[in-house]
Protein backbone atom coordinates (compact mmCIF):
# COMPACT_ATOMS: atom_id res chain seq x y z
CA UNK A 1 0.00 0.00 0.00
CA UNK A 2 1.44 3.33 -0.93
CA UNK A 3 1.86 6.21 1.44
CA UNK A 4 -0.97 8.06 -0.30
CA UNK A 5 -3.41 5.24 0.35
CA UNK A 6 -2.45 5.12 4.01
CA UNK A 7 -2.62 8.90 4.45
CA UNK A 8 -5.93 9.63 2.69
CA UNK A 9 -8.39 8.17 5.25
CA UNK A 10 -6.47 9.76 8.13
CA UNK A 11 -6.62 13.17 6.44
CA UNK A 12 -10.38 12.79 5.90
CA UNK A 13 -10.96 11.80 9.51
CA UNK A 14 -8.96 14.73 10.88
CA UNK A 15 -9.70 17.54 8.44
CA UNK A 16 -13.39 16.79 7.90
CA UNK A 17 -14.97 15.18 10.98
CA UNK A 18 -18.47 15.42 9.50
CA UNK A 19 -17.37 13.44 6.45
CA UNK A 20 -15.66 10.88 8.66
CA UNK A 21 -19.01 10.03 10.23
CA UNK A 22 -20.29 8.62 6.93
CA UNK A 23 -17.06 7.61 5.18
CA UNK A 24 -15.75 4.02 5.29
CA UNK A 25 -13.44 3.27 8.22
CA UNK A 26 -9.69 3.79 7.70
CA UNK A 27 -7.62 0.76 6.66
CA UNK A 28 -6.27 0.53 10.19
CA UNK A 29 -2.85 1.15 11.61
CA UNK A 30 -0.99 -1.65 9.83
CA UNK A 31 2.09 -1.30 12.01
CA UNK A 32 0.03 -1.51 15.18
CA UNK A 33 -1.87 -4.60 14.03
CA UNK A 34 1.32 -6.37 12.93
CA UNK A 35 2.96 -5.46 16.23
CA UNK A 36 0.11 -7.14 18.13
CA UNK A 37 -0.17 -10.21 15.93
CA UNK A 38 3.39 -11.09 14.91
CA UNK A 39 5.20 -12.11 18.08
CA UNK A 40 8.93 -11.55 18.42
CA UNK A 41 10.35 -15.12 18.40
CA UNK A 42 12.75 -14.48 21.26
CA UNK A 43 9.96 -13.20 23.49
CA UNK A 44 7.89 -16.27 22.72
CA UNK A 45 10.82 -18.52 23.51
CA UNK A 46 11.26 -16.86 26.88
CA UNK A 47 7.55 -17.24 27.63
CA UNK A 48 7.70 -20.87 26.55
CA UNK A 49 10.41 -21.50 29.10
CA UNK A 50 8.28 -19.89 31.80
CA UNK A 51 5.25 -21.96 30.85
CA UNK A 52 7.22 -25.20 31.18
CA UNK A 53 8.89 -24.16 34.43
CA UNK A 54 12.35 -23.79 32.89
CA UNK A 55 12.78 -20.29 34.29
CA UNK A 56 16.55 -20.30 34.05
CA UNK A 57 16.37 -20.40 30.26
CA UNK A 58 19.89 -19.15 29.75
CA UNK A 59 21.31 -22.29 31.30
CA UNK A 60 19.35 -24.74 29.19
CA UNK A 61 21.53 -26.97 27.05
CA UNK A 62 20.59 -27.02 23.38
CA UNK A 63 21.04 -30.47 21.86
CA UNK A 64 19.32 -29.71 18.53
CA UNK A 65 20.14 -26.73 16.35
CA UNK A 66 17.00 -26.34 14.24
CA UNK A 67 13.33 -25.83 15.07
CA UNK A 68 10.53 -26.00 12.52
CA UNK A 69 7.26 -24.73 13.98
CA UNK A 70 3.77 -23.92 12.80
CA UNK A 71 0.77 -22.39 14.47
CA UNK A 72 -2.82 -21.35 13.88
CA UNK A 73 -4.73 -18.81 15.98
CA UNK A 74 -8.38 -17.81 15.66
CA UNK A 75 -9.16 -14.48 17.31
CA UNK A 76 -12.30 -12.47 17.89
CA UNK A 77 -11.78 -8.74 18.42
CA UNK A 78 -14.08 -5.89 19.38
CA UNK A 79 -12.14 -3.33 17.31
CA UNK A 80 -10.69 -4.72 14.08
CA UNK A 81 -9.44 -1.36 12.81
CA UNK A 82 -7.92 -0.23 16.14
CA UNK A 83 -9.72 3.04 15.57
CA UNK A 84 -12.16 5.25 17.53
CA UNK A 85 -13.88 6.41 14.33
CA UNK A 86 -15.84 3.33 13.29
CA UNK A 87 -15.47 0.54 15.84
CA UNK A 88 -16.23 -2.82 14.23
CA UNK A 89 -15.98 -6.28 15.73
CA UNK A 90 -14.64 -9.13 13.62
CA UNK A 91 -12.79 -12.42 13.72
CA UNK A 92 -9.58 -13.36 12.00
CA UNK A 93 -7.31 -16.37 11.58
CA UNK A 94 -3.53 -16.16 11.70
CA UNK A 95 -1.23 -18.88 10.43
CA UNK A 96 2.52 -18.83 10.98
CA UNK A 97 5.31 -21.11 9.77
CA UNK A 98 8.83 -20.60 11.16
CA UNK A 99 12.28 -22.10 10.86
CA UNK A 100 14.81 -21.24 13.54
CA UNK A 101 18.36 -22.07 14.52
CA UNK A 102 20.09 -21.51 17.83
CA UNK A 103 23.31 -22.43 19.57
CA UNK A 104 25.52 -21.38 22.45
CA UNK A 105 28.88 -19.67 22.30
CA UNK A 106 31.43 -20.03 25.05
CA UNK A 107 28.84 -21.60 27.33
CA UNK A 108 27.62 -18.07 28.12
CA UNK A 109 25.85 -16.52 25.14
CA UNK A 110 22.94 -17.96 23.19
CA UNK A 111 22.72 -16.80 19.56
CA UNK A 112 19.70 -17.43 17.39
CA UNK A 113 18.05 -16.65 14.07
CA UNK A 114 14.68 -17.42 12.56
CA UNK A 115 12.53 -16.74 9.50
CA UNK A 116 8.73 -16.75 9.45
CA UNK A 117 5.89 -16.61 6.97
CA UNK A 118 2.64 -15.14 8.33
CA UNK A 119 -0.86 -14.91 6.90
CA UNK A 120 -3.78 -13.04 8.49
CA UNK A 121 -7.33 -13.35 7.14
CA UNK A 122 -10.40 -11.53 8.47
CA UNK A 123 -13.91 -12.95 8.32
CA UNK A 124 -15.70 -9.73 7.30
CA UNK A 125 -13.25 -6.84 7.03
CA UNK A 126 -11.18 -8.49 4.32
CA UNK A 127 -9.45 -5.18 3.46
CA UNK A 128 -7.39 -5.82 6.61
CA UNK A 129 -5.99 -9.12 5.31
CA UNK A 130 -2.23 -9.25 4.92
CA UNK A 131 0.71 -11.59 4.50
CA UNK A 132 4.16 -10.99 5.94
CA UNK A 133 7.72 -12.25 5.87
CA UNK A 134 9.54 -11.77 9.15
CA UNK A 135 12.94 -12.70 10.55
CA UNK A 136 14.85 -12.31 13.78
CA UNK A 137 18.49 -12.50 14.79
CA UNK A 138 19.88 -11.88 18.22
CA UNK A 139 21.74 -12.97 21.31
CA UNK A 140 21.04 -13.34 24.98
CA UNK A 141 23.12 -13.88 28.07
CA UNK A 142 22.85 -13.68 31.83
CA UNK A 143 24.33 -11.22 34.27
CA UNK A 144 23.81 -12.98 37.55
CA UNK A 145 20.09 -13.81 37.56
CA UNK A 146 19.28 -11.09 35.04
CA UNK A 147 18.55 -12.29 31.49
CA UNK A 148 19.51 -9.76 28.80
CA UNK A 149 18.38 -10.13 25.16
CA UNK A 150 19.21 -8.07 22.08
CA UNK A 151 17.16 -8.65 18.92
CA UNK A 152 16.92 -7.32 15.39
CA UNK A 153 13.64 -8.12 13.62
CA UNK A 154 13.03 -7.10 9.98
CA UNK A 155 9.54 -7.56 8.53
CA UNK A 156 7.91 -6.95 5.16
CA UNK A 157 4.11 -6.71 5.14
CA UNK A 158 2.20 -7.31 1.91
CA UNK A 159 -1.38 -7.47 0.77
CA UNK A 160 -2.85 -10.95 1.18
CA UNK A 161 -1.67 -12.14 -2.26
CA UNK A 162 1.82 -10.64 -1.93
CA UNK A 163 0.88 -8.33 -4.81
CA UNK A 164 1.77 -5.07 -3.09
CA UNK A 165 4.06 -4.13 -0.22
CA UNK A 166 2.32 -2.21 2.57
CA UNK A 167 5.12 -1.73 5.09
CA UNK A 168 8.76 -2.58 5.72
CA UNK A 169 9.97 -2.35 9.31
CA UNK A 170 13.25 -2.85 11.17
CA UNK A 171 12.98 -3.31 14.94
CA UNK A 172 15.99 -3.14 17.24
CA UNK A 173 15.10 -4.29 20.73
CA UNK A 174 17.00 -4.55 24.01
CA UNK A 175 15.28 -6.26 26.92
CA UNK A 176 16.05 -7.51 30.41
CA UNK A 177 14.08 -9.98 32.55
CA UNK A 178 14.44 -11.28 36.08
CA UNK A 179 12.07 -14.26 36.62
CA UNK A 180 11.69 -15.75 40.07
CA UNK A 181 9.44 -18.11 41.99
CA UNK A 182 7.03 -17.07 44.73
CA UNK A 183 4.89 -19.71 46.45
CA UNK A 184 4.69 -21.86 43.36
CA UNK A 185 4.01 -18.95 41.02
CA UNK A 186 6.56 -17.87 38.43
CA UNK A 187 6.86 -14.10 38.37
CA UNK A 188 8.53 -12.63 35.28
CA UNK A 189 9.12 -8.87 35.30
CA UNK A 190 10.81 -7.41 32.20
CA UNK A 191 11.75 -4.03 30.77
CA UNK A 192 12.68 -3.15 27.20
CA UNK A 193 13.56 -0.36 24.81
CA UNK A 194 13.02 -0.43 21.07
CA UNK A 195 13.85 1.54 17.95
CA UNK A 196 11.61 0.99 14.93
CA UNK A 197 12.54 2.23 11.45
CA UNK A 198 9.87 1.83 8.77
CA UNK A 199 9.16 2.53 5.13
CA UNK A 200 6.96 4.50 4.67
CA UNK A 201 8.69 6.38 7.46
CA UNK A 202 5.49 7.52 9.20
CA UNK A 203 5.61 4.62 11.68
CA UNK A 204 9.25 5.07 12.73
CA UNK A 205 9.39 5.45 16.51
CA UNK A 206 11.25 5.06 19.78
CA UNK A 207 9.53 3.06 22.50
CA UNK A 208 10.15 1.72 25.96
CA UNK A 209 8.19 -0.06 28.62
CA UNK A 210 7.81 -3.16 30.70
CA UNK A 211 5.54 -5.98 31.74
CA UNK A 212 5.03 -8.57 34.43
CA UNK A 213 3.76 -12.11 33.81
CA UNK A 214 2.49 -14.52 36.46
CA UNK A 215 2.20 -18.22 35.63
CA UNK A 216 1.42 -21.36 37.61
CA UNK A 217 0.28 -24.95 37.03
CA UNK A 218 -3.42 -25.51 37.72
CA UNK A 219 -3.42 -29.33 37.64
CA UNK A 220 -1.34 -31.94 39.41
CA UNK A 221 -1.97 -34.56 36.75
CA UNK A 222 -2.25 -32.59 33.48
CA UNK A 223 0.32 -30.23 31.93
CA UNK A 224 -1.96 -27.17 32.12
CA UNK A 225 -0.76 -23.77 33.22
CA UNK A 226 -2.55 -20.49 33.76
CA UNK A 227 -0.99 -17.10 33.30
CA UNK A 228 -1.79 -13.40 33.53
CA UNK A 229 0.11 -10.45 32.12
CA UNK A 230 0.10 -6.68 32.50
CA UNK A 231 2.19 -4.41 30.29
CA UNK A 232 2.81 -0.75 29.49
CA UNK A 233 4.68 0.90 26.62
CA UNK A 234 5.42 4.52 25.71
CA UNK A 235 5.96 5.31 22.02
CA UNK A 236 7.30 8.48 20.46
CA UNK A 237 6.89 8.68 16.68
CA UNK A 238 9.39 10.56 14.53
CA UNK A 239 6.84 12.14 12.19
CA UNK A 240 3.44 10.43 12.10
CA UNK A 241 1.58 12.43 9.40
CA UNK A 242 2.47 15.46 11.52
CA UNK A 243 1.50 17.96 8.81
CA UNK A 244 -2.09 16.67 9.00
CA UNK A 245 -2.36 15.75 12.67
CA UNK A 246 -0.88 19.09 13.73
CA UNK A 247 1.01 17.60 16.66
CA UNK A 248 3.72 15.08 17.42
CA UNK A 249 2.32 11.61 18.04
CA UNK A 250 2.99 10.21 21.51
CA UNK A 251 1.26 7.00 22.61
CA UNK A 252 0.74 5.37 25.99
CA UNK A 253 -0.27 1.76 25.46
CA UNK A 254 -1.64 -0.45 28.23
CA UNK A 255 -2.22 -4.17 27.74
CA UNK A 256 -3.56 -6.89 30.01
CA UNK A 257 -4.47 -10.50 29.49
CA UNK A 258 -4.96 -13.94 30.98
CA UNK A 259 -5.09 -17.44 29.61
CA UNK A 260 -4.34 -21.14 29.88
CA UNK A 261 -1.85 -23.34 28.05
CA UNK A 262 -2.18 -27.10 27.69
CA UNK A 263 0.85 -29.06 26.51
CA UNK A 264 -0.09 -32.68 25.95
CA UNK A 265 3.29 -33.23 24.25
CA UNK A 266 6.63 -31.48 24.40
CA UNK A 267 6.29 -30.62 20.71
CA UNK A 268 2.84 -29.04 20.83
CA UNK A 269 0.45 -26.85 22.78
CA UNK A 270 -3.15 -25.69 22.82
CA UNK A 271 -3.89 -22.28 24.29
CA UNK A 272 -6.78 -19.96 25.05
CA UNK A 273 -6.47 -16.41 26.26
CA UNK A 274 -8.24 -13.08 26.61
CA UNK A 275 -6.55 -9.72 26.18
CA UNK A 276 -7.44 -6.06 26.50
CA UNK A 277 -5.59 -3.13 24.95
CA UNK A 278 -6.01 0.59 25.51
CA UNK A 279 -4.06 3.23 23.60
CA UNK A 280 -3.94 6.89 24.58
CA UNK A 281 -2.48 9.09 21.86
CA UNK A 282 -1.96 12.74 20.97
CA UNK A 283 -3.29 11.67 17.54
CA UNK A 284 -7.08 11.47 17.87
CA UNK A 285 -7.51 8.77 15.22
CA UNK A 286 -5.13 6.46 17.09
CA UNK A 287 -6.90 6.43 20.44
CA UNK A 288 -8.58 3.08 20.85
CA UNK A 289 -9.51 0.23 23.13
CA UNK A 290 -10.02 -3.36 22.10
CA UNK A 291 -11.01 -6.66 23.67
CA UNK A 292 -10.01 -9.95 22.08
CA UNK A 293 -10.19 -13.66 22.73
CA UNK A 294 -7.99 -16.27 21.05
CA UNK A 295 -7.86 -20.04 20.60
CA UNK A 296 -4.64 -21.38 19.16
CA UNK A 297 -2.53 -24.46 18.52
CA UNK A 298 1.21 -24.75 17.89
CA UNK A 299 3.47 -27.66 16.96
CA UNK A 300 7.27 -27.71 16.76
CA UNK A 301 9.80 -30.18 15.39
CA UNK A 302 13.37 -29.94 16.65
CA UNK A 303 16.19 -31.52 14.68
Amino acid sequence: MTRTLITLPIVLAIATPALAQTAPPPPGNIDERVRQQVRVPTERERQDALMTGDTDILLLTRTKLFTLSGGLDVTGTSNAYLSPIDVRSDSFAQGQLSLGIGTRIGDKVDVFASASLVGVRYLEETSLDYSAISAAVGARTSIGRLAVTATYQPSIVYTRDFGRRQLTSHRFRLGAALPFQYRGVTVDPEVHSERTITHPSDYSAWSGGGSVTLSAPISKTLPILAYAQLGYERRSFDDYFEAFVGTKRLDDNLSAGAGVVWRPRTWGEVRAFYSFGRNWSTSDVNRYKAHSGTLGVTAALRF
